[in-house]
């Protein structure tokens, strides 16, 4: 249930950007080094992962896990994830009234 859960809010997430920029590889340039690369590179930069654990993929992550780590548990972090989707679908559904009105 958790990895439908996870899926869904990815797909949200990426209507929203699709929504937002209105261009196919613009949303996957920024879509696939998000959601893939950014998390892995920076957590393992940064000491003990902070601020990183609230980007989108990791929050999100937490309720695919049996013992999550870091400072969110399995709903917090869907919690933040749903943040992270409304803010996408938020900004591309005001892009897409502001253009197509």
């Amino acid at each position: 249930m958790g990895c439908g859960l996870y899926l869904a809010l990815i797909t949200l997430f990426a209507a929203g950007l699709a929504a937002a920029l209105r261009s196919a590889p613009a949303v996957m340039g920024i879509l696939i080094p998000f959601l893939l690369m950014l998390s892995f590179v920076l957590g393992d930069v940064s000491e003990g992962g902070g601020w990183v654990d609230f980007l989108p993929d990791r929050a999100g992550q937490q309720i695919l896990l049996q013992h999550p780590d870091g400072p969110l548990n399995p709903w917090t972090g869907t919690g933040v994830l749903v943040l992270w989707v409304a803010a996408a679908l938020w900004v591309g559904g005001r892009r897409l009234l502001r253009r197509d009105a």
